[in-house]
């Protein structure tokens, strides 16, 4: 008899196998990004767009849809000039019929743009007033809501400049 003793060798067992790190973070990055995308077409579907928000107040603090005078106001809280008219001004006014006509059509405006969803068209050849306000007309079923100011006596058609209301 021999005193040999013979020892086998066990095979290491093979570690699992690994997603390579690359892969791991490609998916992780897809999976996020399909997130996103889910979030992104749930809030597009379901938000209404600023012009058909539901209701516009006199402005006070918060200015998200909201009406200053009577020819800018706050849609989504970008300020707006409603670029086709010039109403009488309520903060610095010349005189008492001036305050008096412009609270009118203030008050009228808010009336116009609450009863309905209209569309924002771009001014042609200016997308800024110089005090960095939007320049859009205001439009419902093809009619301008400045328009409607004009023909109700509480707004003049936009000449390219100021004119007095005393």
């Amino acid at each position: 008899m021999s005193n040999v003793i013979k020892f086998q060798r066990r095979a290491k067992p093979k570690p699992p196998r690994r997603t390579p790190p690359w892969r791991r973070r490609l998916l992780i990055i897809l999976g996020v990004a399909a997130a996103l995308l889910l979030l992104w077409t749930y809030f597009y579907l379901t938000t209404p767009s600023p012009a058909q928000a539901a209701s516009f107040a006199r402005c006070g603090i918060v200015r998200e849809h909201c009406v200053v005078d009577g020819d800018t106001l706050y849609i989504g809280g970008q300020k707006i000039r409603i670029a086709d008219v010039d109403t009488p001004e309520i903060s610095e006014p010349k005189c008492s019929s001036e305050k008096a006509l412009g609270e009118r059509a203030t008050s009228r405006l808010i009336e116009l743009v609450n009863e309905g969803s209209f569309e924002l068209q771009a001014w042609e050849g200016r997308d800024e007033d110089q005090y960095g306000r939007k320049l859009r007309v205001l439009v419902r079923g093809g009619r301008s809501l400045g328009d409607i100011l004009v023909s109700e006596g509480l707004a003049r058609t936009w000449s390219g400049r100021r004119e007095p209301w005393c």
